[in-house]
């Protein structure tokens, strides 16, 4: 059998790019920012008294990582800018940034933009 080595197999040729765009970066991490005014979410805040806004603060490689989500650099460039800020503090990073992008992608925060 014939192996395909197609650019699209390689996980860290992706480019991702944010699909959420409501954040802001306060005290240097990233909070991002959710309106819940669909009708459902509106009969939940009634009942429970849930706020309007509601935020979530990611860690400081979260925070990072968001922040170099342009739609510029791939999942590789990520991962060695990540390795030269944070060294070995963030290893195995490949493994790592893999399973988050895939979680924010699941959540629908993100998505990939194509392949380099």
């Amino acid at each position: 059998m014939k192996k395909n080595n197609s650019n699209k197999d390689n996980f860290m040729l992706y480019i991702p790019e944010k699909k959420h765009g409501n954040w802001e970066v306060r005290n240097k991490k990233v909070y991002l920012i959710f309106y819940h005014d669909r009708f459902a979410e509106k009969l939940v805040r009634w009942l429970v008294k849930k706020p309007y806004v509601s935020d979530m603060e990611l860690d400081e490689l979260g925070s990072a990582t968001w922040q170099l989500i342009d739609g510029k650099n791939t999942v590789y460039d990520i991962a060695q800018k990540l390795t030269v800020k944070f060294g070995d503090k963030c290893q195995p990073i490949n493994e790592r940034l893999i399973m988050y992008l895939r979680y924010l992608n699941k959540k629908g925060w993100i998505r990939f933009a194509g392949v380099k």
